[in-house]
């Protein structure tokens, strides 16, 4: 039960900050900047694109030295509802490599058997700072009705890997401290490791292998202190 209470908790939170950052994560999915534009008809090119209610400008890029440059006077201008099969843009994907910084949280640590007390799996309030090398991919997807009318839509699809670390919280008691600490309360940790997400739109999960610190002088009797986990995490918002 305490473990459900406390994913209900997670969960709860996670909302509120969400609500709070409808902004940021909006941005997470497709912003002005230079893309690899991929079309199916046509060799990949580098362009950079910005993006204006609900058209798209792209731009040509041409090298200049070690620094990419922009041809401002050359563009072509798309409205995403004059998309059709066969124009421009049809079926494309913009791909983005960028360093991704995120706030997130692990929502359930599995922790393995250590003496005498059996797997965990924990739901405690944490969270963590995540740092990785991103590759996103916006693709333009079309759809015809059954009266030929066209509608088109971006879909965001992301990979990346990286580190985390931040702050959390675990139960200290007799049974986690080899009956060295008789007291029992929630104790602050130091986590820290390397995960891999998978984003789809403005939803971001993922796996990671961590490690825990107890912040405290109990630190030595803690069973988990330093041990390997492995959990769920989810992105909350990116800076």
């Amino acid at each position: 039960m305490r473990i459900i209470g406390n994913i209900i908790l997670v969960l709860i939170i996670l909302f509120l900050v969400a609500c709070g950052s409808v902004e940021k994560l909006a941005k997470h999915e497709f912003d002005d900047g230079y893309y690899k534009l991929k079309s199916p008809d046509t060799v990949s090119v580098r362009v950079f694109a910005k993006i204006s209610n609900d058209s798209v400008y792209v731009y040509p890029v041409m090298d200049s030295g070690k620094k990419e440059k922009v041809n401002p006077s050359k563009f072509t201008a798309v409205s995403l509802n004059e998309i059709k099969p066969g124009g421009y843009l049809y079926r494309s994907t913009f791909i983005k490599n960028s360093v991704d910084a995120d706030l997130t949280t692990v929502l359930l640590k599995y922790r393995p058997s250590q003496t005498n007390v059996p797997q965990q799996l924990n739901a405690n309030l944490n969270a963590a700072i995540y740092l990785g090398y991103k590759k996103d991919y916006h693709k333009i997807n079309t759809s015809i009705s059954a009266i030929k009318e066209v509608s088109n839509s971006i879909h965001h699809f992301s990979f990346d890997a990286g580190i985390f670390a931040g702050i959390g919280i675990t139960p200290v008691n007799p049974t986690v401290t080899n009956d060295n600490v008789m007291l029992e309360y929630d104790g602050m940790v130091f986590q820290k490791g390397v995960a891999a997400f998978v984003g789809i739109d403005i939803f971001n999960i993922g796996i990671g292998l961590g490690f825990d610190n107890l912040l405290d002088s109990n630190k030595d009797h803690w069973i988990y202190n330093q041990k390997p986990w492995i959990g769920l995490l989810l992105g909350i918002a990116n800076f």
